[in-house]
C-alpha cells in the first residue's frame, strides 16, 4: 500500500478530486487530513491550503479489502484472507472459514459464484485479467486429483516426443493442464478447436507449432464470424459513378403541392367525383 499527499483549497475538494484521479469506491476510501485550511485571527496568519495524506492500495489489496466486505455481508465467519498476485492475475484464499461446506458449496457452486462476481466487478482494472479464489485448498486438492490421469501421459510425450492430443473439456480444466505443464520444463500446450471442441496439444518445445498441427493433422482456431459491413455511401452517385444520367433528387418534405391543370375547372356543388374538362 502507498502513501501520497495531495493538498487543495478544502478539504472535500481534495478527496473528491483523488476519488476520481484513481477511481477510488467509499468502501476501500483511507485518508488522513494533516493540515486544514484556517481563516486565522483578523485576517492574518491565514492557510487556504488543505494537505491530506491518502493510502492508496494495490489491485490485490482492493480485491481482498471487498471480499472481506462481502463475506461480513454473508454473514461467514474467518480467520484471514491470504493474497497474492502473479502479472495480471490475483489468487485469494480463505482461511479458517467456520463453516467451509457453505463457502464451498456443492461441488464448489458457492465459491464458483463468488469468484464470477469478484471478476465482474474488477472487470474494468486493465491491471487485471482474472481473480481465482479458493477455501482451505479446495481447488488445490480437486485440480490435484484431476491431474491424476494426465501426469503419466504427458510425462511419456517427455520421453517420446511425439505430441499428446487430450480430449475436449471445459475452460477451467484446461487452465489446470495449461499450469501443470508451464511448471514442467521441456514442454508446452497449444490449444485447437472452436467452441465446446476445444482441446489441448501437449508437446516438446524443440517441435513448433507448424510441425505439431501437420503430425495430429489439427488445424489452428480460425475467426468463422461474420465480415464487418461495408459503411453506407453517401449518395448513389458515389456508389455507382458509372451511372449515366443520374440526378441527385431533392427532399422535398412530407408536404406536396397540388398540381394545376389550367384546363380543368373546379367541381360544382353535386358533382363530386365526376370528371369535367372544359
Amino acid at each position: 500500500m502507498t502513501k501520497i499527499k495531495r493538498s487543495g483549497s478544502s478539504v472535500e475538494a481534495v478527496i473528491a478530486a483523488f476519488r476520481e484521479e484513481y477511481k477510488v469506491r467509499d468502501w476501500e476510501l483511507s485518508y488522513e487530513v494533516i493540515k486544514k485550511p484556517r481563516a486565522g485571527f483578523l485576517g492574518l496568519f491565514a492557510s487556504k491550503t488543505a494537505v491530506v495524506s491518502f493510502d492508496v492500495p494495490e489491485i490485490e489489496d482492493r480485491v481482498k479489502l471487498y471480499l472481506q466486505l462481502l463475506l461480513q455481508k454473508m454473514g461467514v465467519n474467518f480467520e484471514k484472507i491470504d493474497a497474492r498476485r502473479e502479472g495480471k492475475v490475483v489468487y485469494l484464499e480463505i482461511m479458517g472459514v467456520s463453516e467451509p461446506g457453505f463457502l464451498i458449496g456443492k461441488n464448489g457452486s458457492m465459491l464458483d459464484t463468488l469468484q464470477y462476481f469478484l471478476n465482474r466487478v474488477f472487470d474494468s482494472d486493465r491491471r487485471l485479467s482474472t481473480i481465482y479464489l479458493d477455501s482451505e485448498g479446495y481447488r488445490e486438492k480437486k485440480d490435484q486429483y484431476f491431474l491424476r490421469r494426465f501426469v503419466s501421459r504427458i510425462q511419456e510425450t517427455r520421453q517420446s516426443g511425439k505430441p499428446l492430443t487430450l480430449d475436449p473439456m471445459h475452460s477451467s480444466q484446461r487452465r489446470i493442464i495449461h499450469q501443470y505443464v508451464k511448471r514442467q520444463k521441456g514442454l508446452r500446450t497449444l490449444t485447437v478447436g472452436d467452441g465446446d471442441k476445444k482441446r489441448i496439444i501437449v508437446f516438446p518445445t524443440k517441435l513448433s507449432e507448424q510441425e505439431v498441427l501437420s503430425q495430429t493433422g489439427t488445424k489452428a482456431i480460425k475467426f468463422k464470424g461474420k465480415p464487418p459491413r461495408k459503411a453506407a455511401p453517401q449518395n448513389k452517385q458515389a456508389a455507382n459513378p458509372d451511372r449515366r444520367g443520374y440526378r441527385e433528387r431533392k427532399d422535398k418534405g412530407s408536404y406536396r403541392k397540388p398540381k394545376y391543370y389550367p384546363n380543368r375547372r373546379p367541381p360544382k356543388r353535386g358533382d363530386h367525383g365526376r370528371r369535367t374538362d372544359e
